[in-house]
């Protein structure tokens, strides 16, 4: 009888947790354009003083690893491989050329798209055409 009790206490327990998922997975895009709106202001710090960015870059990858970390966690796996891309570009970087300044803000906007769009997975076409369009290789 036990096992039963224990069985039925499980799956109990995951139901809740899945509804606790659900709940967040619907209030990630929130919490994503946060992310996102401070993405742009580092971009806009990165476009307005090229030559010195190692602090901001390092501040703008610290985002762009939060978002890496999360969007598949709920459900926006694209966000996630955004994220990440972000990430590779900025990391341990001392400068930016010009075009991965370009690239930052094309992976920052799509990430802006994702969001707007709620494409949420992969985002099919969609997001298919956004990584062709930051320069993602699908």
């Amino acid at each position: 009888m036990l096992a039963l009790k224990d069985a039925t206490q499980d799956e109990a327990d995951y139901a809740e947790a899945e509804a606790a998922l659900r709940a967040l997975s619907e209030q990630y895009p929130a919490y994503a354009e946060a992310d996102v709106a401070e993405m742009k202001s580092y971009l806009a710090a990165l476009e307005a003083a090229p030559g010195d960015v190692e602090a901001t870059a390092a501040a703008l990858f610290g985002v762009a690893h939060n978002v890496k970390g999360q969007g598949a966690c709920f459900g926006y796996e694209l966000m996630t491989d955004l994220g990440e891309d972000l990430c590779d570009l900025l990391r341990d970087r001392r400068t930016l050329e010009a075009a991965e300044i370009r690239t930052a803000r094309a992976l920052i906007e799509a990430c802006e798209t994702v969001l707007a769009e709620r494409l949420i997975g992969d985002g099919g076409a969609r997001g298919a055409a956004l990584r062709a369009a930051a320069g993602h290789a699908s």
